[in-house]
């Protein structure tokens, strides 16, 4: 019982977080819009994470040193593939 009301819970403010995201958005764009017509490049003000709008989601940077060691992981495991399916002559 309890679970399910905790579940509903989460639901409702996952909803609601998706809501405000879409609402700020539309506040965003009014926003540049509103800064066009006064002749000057205006971008809406920016927060220290970037949010998509949809889903609320904080957007994910990885580090150069992380890319080139997911690349060297993955090259590894292309190579072990690889060798492993070389056919015998």
């Amino acid at each position: 019982m309890a679970n399910q009301a905790i579940s509903a819970a989460v639901s409702q403010l996952k909803q609601e977080h998706i809501r405000l995201c879409k609402e700020l958005a539309r506040v965003d764009e009014a926003l540049s819009v509103l800064g066009s017509l006064d002749g000057a490049e205006r971008s809406p003000a920016k927060s220290s994470k970037k949010v998509k709008p949809v889903t609320g989601v904080a957007k994910r940077t990885i580090s150069a040193a992380a890319r080139k060691k997911m690349s060297e992981a993955a090259r590894a495991r292309w190579a072990a593939r690889k060798k492993d399916k070389t056919p015998a002559k």
